[in-house]
């Protein structure tokens, strides 16, 4: 990674990448993994840095693939689609055919890593924001159709897990795709985000319910992101209490794990210099998609990035780690931002 940097300018041209972006995800990887160091944990700082390599080499590979393959981005999101389709449909299976397969409640436990229904909402809603970049930009009409038929089966999936966080994302993510793909109309960007608004408040009160929908508020969110920012400000403000530190406190109704926002989390672990470091990350990646030239990088990763940063502002713990939903969320937008077409 840090050969990376140094490397000449001309080199890193020709890697077609981003490459201040590039040096400040490095920066900040590296930066939340050496903070092991001061956690209240017997980890190693070299499984954070192995970790981090990961997240890094990972960000770095999508880039490299799509100067090296024309066909690559629209290829990873059908397979991706595709991989999505397979695990939503045999999860609302299971749902139906096996009420005993769900753990403790009527929610739907989705297969592998999505067996927790926030989790399992959130990665749906990261393929249903993929199917509507196709619908988008697809031209062939039975191809539109199939996208459809998919996005409506994520939904459809969505419903079941009972999650609510998951259509603010959406929404944010599906009406900045709208605006994206059809600049200077503005009257088909009002009534595209007017109507994908609409549809999903109404899908949400119909298929949650207002108990469901309003009775839950905020799900203890301001108490659990004031406990996480109390104990950062009663540590060390600056430097955070260490990624590796323990992140549950009980409340009188239940136990949280974590603080339930990748801002707050990056805070707590990381103090002001990480969450800084991030932002930074963040607002770099929006400026690299809006001057990004090629249509389909700017329209599916701002897409994805919106929707991303919507969803783990009020979900997610530490984003330095093995392959997880966040990955979803956040590393494929950045690694998107990061990629630059030849003519630049």
């Amino acid at each position: 990674m840090l050969a990376l940097l140094v490397l000449q300018g001309r080199e890193l041209r020709a890697l077609k990448v981003n490459c201040a972006l590039m040096t400040l995800t490095a920066l900040f990887l590296v930066y939340m993994s050496f903070s092991v160091a001061w956690s209240i944990s017997d980890e190693r700082v070299i499984k954070s840095l192995a970790e981090a390599l990961l997240v890094f080499t990972f960000c770095l590979s999508i880039p490299l693939s799509v100067a090296r393959f024309h066909w690559f981005l629209n290829t990873f999101v059908l397979l991706v689609i595709l991989a999505a389709m397979v695990n939503c449909g045999y999860s609302i299976y299971l749902h139906f055919a096996l009420p005993d397969y769900q753990p403790f409640e009527s929610r739907m436990y989705s297969l592998g890593r999505l067996s927790n229904p926030v989790v399992g909402a959130l990665s749906y809603g990261f393929a249903t924001v993929l199917a509507a970049y196709m619908i988008l930009t697809e031209e062939r009409r039975i191809a539109k159709v199939a996208y459809i038929v998919a996005a409506l089966m994520f939904l459809w999936a969505i419903v079941l897990t009972g999650s609510r966080g998951v259509y603010l994302a959406l929404a944010a993510g599906l009406s900045t795709g709208v605006f994206l793909r059809y600049p200077g109309y503005l009257k088909i960007q009002m009534l595209g985000v007017m109507f994908t608004l609409a549809a999903l408040s109404l899908a949400a009160y119909l298929f949650l319910g207002p108990e469901l929908l309003f009775s839950r508020a905020l799900s203890f969110r301001p108490e659990i992101w004031t406990e996480f920012v109390s104990r950062t400000m009663a540590g060390n403000i600056w430097l955070g209490v260490g990624m590796t530190t323990g992140s549950s406190f009980q409340l009188p109704e239940l136990l949280i794990k974590h603080p339930h926002s990748v801002f707050v989390a990056t805070f707590y672990y990381g103090g002001a210099i990480g969450l800084l470091t991030y932002l930074a990350m963040i607002v770099k990646s929006i400026f690299a998609l809006q001057q990004n030239r090629a249509l389909n990088l700017r329209l599916l990763g701002t897409m994805l990035l919106v929707s991303g940063l919507t969803a783990t502002a009020l979900d997610g713990d530490e984003i330095v780690t093995k392959v997880n939903y966040l990955w979803l969320l956040i590393w494929i937008p950045v690694a998107i931002a990061l990629t630059r077409p030849p003519a630049q």
